[in-house]
């Protein structure tokens, strides 16, 4: 593209650090559980709802910036068109709903522990727990494994290199805000996250930063998260 531009650092600054830091404030709704549920809402289906929303808008966001600067998406790695996208969308969710599936019929055909379920509940942990959740939480993590992945992986990383940063050295500096996107978290979930940003970020690399690579892999351990309601059963 030969009117492509590198991305202005005020853009760059603007992603790394005003996306984490409006996440951040989004999960201060996790403390607040309990107003909610004297209003007679479910909590879970609020909170992923916004969640879902707040990811859809940092798309957008990047669509943005890329075009203002003449990038594409196939400049940050991904290069699928529409239909080859409409299949990996698909993909993930006869997978996902393949999962949902067995889920519900383990939780069905088990007792279920009261007292394993209601550990379920402290302010991190946001395991979702009834059919519907489950489901909203199937759609919520198609967005935030593609949003996420765009972001802490392509955009950043890309546009960090497109400022002459080594690419080693780009990756940790994507993997930090990668882990404030995630709001308040234990330190054990702070490692997590951070080893999982280095970890995918080396993925994009060694991949030749083929970015549908490390979006399956967020997507499968997304996912991951609906079998861990099967610990209550006894």
């Amino acid at each position: 593209m030969s009117n492509k531009v590198n991305i202005p650092v005020w853009s760059i600054l603007g992603v790394l650090g005003g996306f984490p830091l409006l996440s951040y404030l989004l999960s201060l709704m996790l403390l607040e559980r309990t107003f909610f549920y004297n209003l007679g809402l479910d909590f879970f289906m609020v909170f992923w709802s916004l969640i879902c929303l707040w990811y859809l808008i940092q798309i957008l966001l990047i669509f943005k910036i890329l075009n203002l600067s003449n990038w594409s998406l196939k400049d940050i790695g991904y290069s699928l068109n529409a239909k080859k996208t409409l299949y990996l969308v698909t993909g993930y969710l006869i997978f996902a709903f393949l999962l949902f599936g067995l889920v519900e019929w383990a939780l069905a055909s088990a007792s279920i522990d009261a007292e394993q379920l209601n550990s379920l509940s402290d302010f991190s942990n946001i395991t979702p727990k009834t059919s519907a959740q489950r489901i909203l939480f199937i759609f919520t993590g198609l967005v935030a494994g593609f949003s996420e992945e765009l972001v802490y992986r392509g955009f950043a990383i890309r546009s960090l290199e497109s400022h002459k940063v080594n690419k080693w050295i780009a990756v940790p500096l994507a993997a930090i805000p990668f882990v404030f996107q995630h709001g308040l978290k234990s330190m054990d979930q702070f490692w997590w996250f951070l080893i999982s940003g280095f970890v995918l970020g080396a993925i994009y690399i060694l991949c030749k930063r083929k970015l549908v690579i490390p979006i399956i892999i967020h997507w499968l351990v997304i996912l991951s998260a609906l079998l861990a309601i099967l610990q209550v059963l006894e």
